[in-house]
């Protein structure tokens, strides 16, 4: 079955209002990756929201708010399996 632009539409429309920055983020990123923008700077199209998650990141390391990533690992299967069961 082929997608038209009604059946994105009607997808928009059901989706939680939060959920929009996100989708227009990701269409940015594909109208960046069509149109062949390799040679810019992909960080010139992050939003406002991603800035800030990364600076809080940098923050995080700097002020050793850190786990390894076997720990990190572990957390998530914990987390996965308390949701599946």
């Amino acid at each position: 079955m082929e997608i038209t632009i009604k059946d994105l539409e009607n997808d928009l429309k059901s989706l939680p209002k939060e959920l929009l920055q996100q989708v227009s983020d990701y269409v940015a990123f594909l109208k960046q990756k069509y149109n062949g923008q390799v040679n810019e700077d992909w960080a010139t199209y992050l939003s406002t929201s991603q800035k800030e998650s990364i600076e809080k990141g940098a923050s995080d390391i700097e002020e050793g708010r850190v786990i390894s990533h076997d720990e990190a690992k572990q957390k998530i299967k914990e987390y996965l399996n308390s949701k599946t069961v």
